[in-house]
């Protein structure tokens, strides 16, 4: 009876280890498929875009085509040189019109001028906290007031980037362009390195709409210069001193880092940027051969509609 009773205690204790090695089984492969799944969101899909692993799977938007068809009317109506750019970051989602219609860029060149400058504070060969003195053949009173303070003010070429991006300011830009000759070889310079074409037409540079978005997307992927630098050039492209065109009907609280380019000799006209709607940021590029007066209007209404789109969805 003894050995009875100790064989049946033996396998009772044989039988509660199994169970605790079962529930112990059971939790490890919960918490391996769960860690896992971490794993996956994490990074192991190596070979596939970030872009499709985000919170909010509602932000992943695909369909753009009666975005397209409309907008493709509004281009169309115009009689004149336009040429436009829309990129759905999140996804690469694009529309564009009229992409090899090239417009004079104007100012829009005071982007990659500056995005050199930097470069080439990265390579060590320049100082951008350095002042330097502005000569009078810098001084140009087209747009900006730095021209006022006269030939012999000093500027470091850090505030004469922001006064060239925030305000537009062409004293700055020529203060940039002087400070960078020779400092960078031809390969290593922005719309080079993005492999934009800079083509000249009656001595003016002109571009396509698709071509220089390229600038700023490589600001946003930060993929020529530094991260700090990408954030510094889009920072002050985000206080422009204008607020016509892309901004001028979009809610106050919506940051937009842009660059306006106005040419009246042959009605060029232009802005360009990335429009930070939280979760579904996008790049918005609009050129026109119109009067500036109907140009703030046109392009005004453009950037509402792709806004108001954009949110709907």
């Amino acid at each position: 009876m003894k050995r009875f009773i100790h064989l049946n205690t033996v396998l009772l204790s044989l039988g509660a280890l199994l169970i605790i090695f079962n529930v112990g089984w059971t939790i490890h492969n919960a918490h391996a498929a769960k860690s896992s799944s971490s794993q996956n969101e994490a990074g192991v899909y190596l070979l596939l875009s970030r872009r499709i692993l985000v919170d909010n799977p509602n932000d992943m938007l695909l369909n753009f085509v009666s975005l397209r068809e409309s907008l493709d009317n509004e281009f169309n109506a115009l009689s004149v040189q336009k040429s436009f750019y829309f990129e759905y970051l999140p996804t690469g989602t694009e529309i564009h019109i009229g992409q090899n219609n090239e417009l004079v860029a104007a100012s829009l060149i005071k982007v990659p001028l500056t995005m050199n400058l930097y470069m080439a504070a990265e390579l060590g060969k320049v100082n951008l906290d350095k002042p330097v003195t502005i000569t009078q053949s810098e001084l140009d009173p087209g747009y900006g007031n730095l021209w006022e303070k006269g030939a012999g003010t000093q500027i470091t070429l850090r505030q004469a980037a922001k006064l060239a991006l925030s305000q537009s300011d062409d004293t700055a830009a020529h203060v940039i362009f002087d400070n960078t000759q020779n400092l960078l070889t031809p390969s290593q310079q922005s719309l080079n390195q993005l492999d934009v074409d800079q083509n000249i037409q009656n001595g003016e540079a002109v571009i396509d709409a698709m071509s220089y978005s390229s600038v700023f997307k490589s600001l946003y992927f930060s993929s020529y210069l530094q991260p700090k630098d990408s954030e510094a050039i889009l920072e002050y492209l985000s206080h422009s001193d204008d607020n016509s065109r892309i901004t001028a009907k979009l809610p106050k609280n919506i940051t937009v880092a842009r660059k306006i380019g106005v040419f009246n000799t042959s009605w060029s006209e232009s802005d360009c940027g990335i429009v930070y709607v939280p979760s579904r940021p996008y790049i918005f590029c609009a050129m026109v051969g119109l009067p500036e007066d109907q140009a703030n209007t046109f392009i005004a209404n453009i950037s509402k509609q792709v806004y108001d789109y954009v949110i709907s969805q």
